[in-house]
């Protein structure tokens, strides 16, 4: 199997996380952000990753992802069998994908698109220096479209932030009274709040090379949640069920 993605992101990590844990082999490939649209727009019907690549089969997108290993690779289930338990888990791991995982991508990228090293170092690890080299010459369009797409203007952002933190406070609820999102098992609910959050906690489990973020605004956000009982619990997911597989 392969399975294309930007290294960086929550959403690739989330499918790259489902691989590990149920202990598939595959090789990430890392693709370029533009430049991917022709190689992802021939596989599959939209243009976003990760990227399933199975033979002749191709699954595009997290959630799909993990319906197909559960489907395919049923060892180790991601998705509860039973029908309440599963719409449960279904429908908080749609909402917080959204409420988590795309806001915080607007916050985070307010300020750090105006580092290209570290967007660079986001995108492009660990493809070769030439194709590291391209991705600085098409950075200025980039850095528009990234801008239009998710940051949009700064009061889209303060709303992100706003929802950001009421998602927080759900969840910081939720798991004061129970170790799972959803039952009293690891499932995909779990897994999905976990990297989605990863931006945030940066977990030694993690396959990226985070390394420091260079935004004294982006780090404050990071620090403002640091001890947050929500990210001392994705931490634990990560120690208890992210199986660390650096990349390559």
């Amino acid at each position: 199997m392969k399975l294309l993605v930007f290294p960086h992101s929550h959403f690739c990590e989330k499918a790259r996380w489902a691989l590990d844990f149920k202990g598939i082999p595959f090789e990430p490939v890392a693709v370029m952000p533009g430049l991917h649209l022709r190689t992802v727009k021939k596989l599959a019907p939209k243009s976003t990753v990760p990227v399933l690549i199975n033979g002749d089969e191709v699954v595009q997108g997290a959630d799909e992802i993990i319906h197909y290993l559960d489907r395919c690779h049923p060892l180790r289930l991601l998705t509860p069998t039973d029908t309440d338990a599963r719409d449960a888990c279904l429908a908080l791991e749609h909402s917080m994908d959204a409420r988590l995982g795309e806001n915080i991508r607007c916050i985070l990228y307010q300020t750090l698109i105006n580092y290209p090293k570290f967007i660079c170092h986001c995108f492009t690890y660990p493809m070769p220096r030439l194709k590291q080299l391209a991705f600085y010459l098409i950075y200025p369009v980039l850095r528009r479209k990234i801008y239009q797409t998710y940051v949009v203007s700064d009061a889209f952002v303060d709303e992100a932030r706003r929802n950001f933190d009421l998602a927080m406070e759900e969840l910081g609820q939720r798991i004061s009274q129970q170790e799972f999102m959803v039952n009293d098992q690891f499932t995909r609910a779990d897994l999905s709040v976990a990297a989605m959050l990863s931006l945030i906690v940066l977990p030694p489990e993690h396959p990226f090379p985070w390394g420091g973020l260079p935004d004294p605004k982006a780090q404050a956000f990071l620090d403002l949640y640091r001890d947050h009982p929500v990210s001392e619990w994705v931490g634990k997911m990560y120690r208890d069920h992210r199986r660390h597989r650096p990349m390559e």
